[in-house]
């Protein structure tokens, strides 16, 4: 947890936070919760400067990414086994890690799409995603209602049958998972936080049932609310 006079930053196990050390406050803090096992932390310091030189990029676009928080994608999940325990030989590990590196910081500072052209197959590949992202989105905007395939599929333009499937071929999970796993994310968000007990928080991402969204968590977190919020004292 990164804490300053106005920010509270809680980073929640497999996350990346992308932020410059010239906007925090001198004051500022970071604090661990308390833990069985240990915490491992991946930290890149880079100046600015050194980046615009090494990837000769216009400032701009190293800026717009700047104050990124979000979870890990399978991409960096690989990443960060790898860094752990490196592939290569001892003797080539120096530029081993200046090559991931580079790749770690060119994959999140550098996000600009380009156009192109596509086959037909691609745009229907892209089509398909098309209707799996809105998807998710609405329902990650829904937190508090139950989720309902219909209405859900009406919004995004495509049969109910067809989405469902379609979100489980292209994600491996189910809309129903999906939802809890936004639910829990931004519940474990809101107990860190500290302002609201936790029947609240319950109630504020769609459970009316305190035992259903103990177990919900406990399956998302590894751990039950009451446990979550013992970590952060």
């Amino acid at each position: 947890m990164v804490m300053a006079p106005h920010t509270r930053l809680t980073l929640l196990p497999r996350s990346l936070a992308i932020f410059r050390l010239d906007e925090l406050d001198k004051d500022t803090v970071a604090t661990r919760f308390t833990a069985h096992e240990d915490h491992h932390c991946l930290v890149l310091s880079v100046s600015l400067e050194s980046l615009a030189k090494l990837f000769r990029a216009p400032t701009p676009l190293l800026r717009q990414n700047m104050g990124l928080i979000r979870r890990w994608t399978e991409r960096e999940e690989r990443l960060y086994q790898d860094l752990l325990d490196p592939p290569v030989a001892k003797q080539v590990r120096h530029p081993w890690f200046q090559a991931k590196i580079l790749e770690l910081l060119t994959l999140n500072l550098f996000q600009e799409s380009y156009p192109e052209e596509d086959f037909f197959c691609s745009q229907l590949k892209k089509k398909t995603h098309r209707h799996v992202r809105q998807a998710l989105q609405l329902l990650q905007s829904r937190l508090s209602e139950p989720l309902e395939l219909a209405d859900l599929a009406s919004h995004v333009g495509c049969a109910p049958h067809y989405l469902s499937r379609l979100v489980k071929q292209e994600t491996g999970k189910t809309l129903s998972l999906h939802l809890r796993a936004f639910r829990i994310e931004q519940a474990a968000l809101l107990l860190a936080g500290g302002t609201k007990n936790v029947t609240e928080v319950a109630l504020e991402v769609g459970y009316s049932s305190l035992s259903h969204f103990s177990k919900a968590f406990a399956s998302e977190q590894g751990l039950s609310p009451s446990q979550f919020l013992k970590r952060q004292y």
